[in-house]
């Protein structure tokens, strides 16, 4: 909110320079006002309305109730299942939901969801099927756990990213649901 307040104002500032220059430029000098004029005075307006406004930087996500593993990835779990609930092991099928975002949990860049599908996923967990992270993740989930997770490129699609959606080097954020092992 703060931000938007700062433009609008930021705007306001430039908008009555610009003005303010051209209707003094009209009084004292009976020609027209040329377009490099005006780009001149603009431009020297932006700047001191830059010099007025604060430097906002977007706050850092806090992930410190989030549980680091070994590789990096970072988890915490939001529906506990049963503690007798199943565990997957490597090349068993699992059914799971998922949602995937770029830039942060529930941020405008989703980029996939099973969810919004109404189909769950299913695949081999452990046999290289899906990301690394992924198959980290499902190998230590108790079915009927939900989790959120962080990953870095490295468990996640790389340096290569992934057709066009998933830019090279991108850390994705994932709410993940172990259904059941088939």
């Amino acid at each position: 909110m703060r931000f938007t307040t700062q433009i609008i104002i930021g705007t306001l500032l430039l908008g009555s320079a610009a003005a303010f220059h051209l209707s003094m430029n009209t009084q004292t000098h009976p020609s027209p006002t040329t377009r490099r004029d005006f780009l001149k005075s603009s431009s020297a307006a932006v700047a001191a309305t830059s010099l007025l406004l604060p430097e906002v930087t977007p706050a850092e996500p806090d992930y410190s109730d989030y549980t680091t593993t070994e590789s990096g990835m970072q988890y915490k779990i939001t529906k506990e299942a049963p503690q007798d609930a199943a565990v997957p092991v490597a090349g068993q099928t699992v059914k799971a939901h998922y949602t995937g975002w770029l830039d942060g949990f529930e941020s405008e860049k989703k980029f996939d969801s099973s969810r919004d599908r109404g189909r769950p996923f299913t695949f081999k967990v452990g046999t290289g099927q899906v990301i690394r992270g992924w198959d980290e993740a499902f190998s230590t989930m108790r079915v009927g756990e939900r989790r959120n997770i962080v990953l870095p490129p490295r468990l996640a699609y790389g340096e290569r990213g992934a057709g066009g959606v998933i830019p090279p080097g991108a850390t994705l954020y994932f709410d993940v649901e172990l259904l059941g092992i088939l």
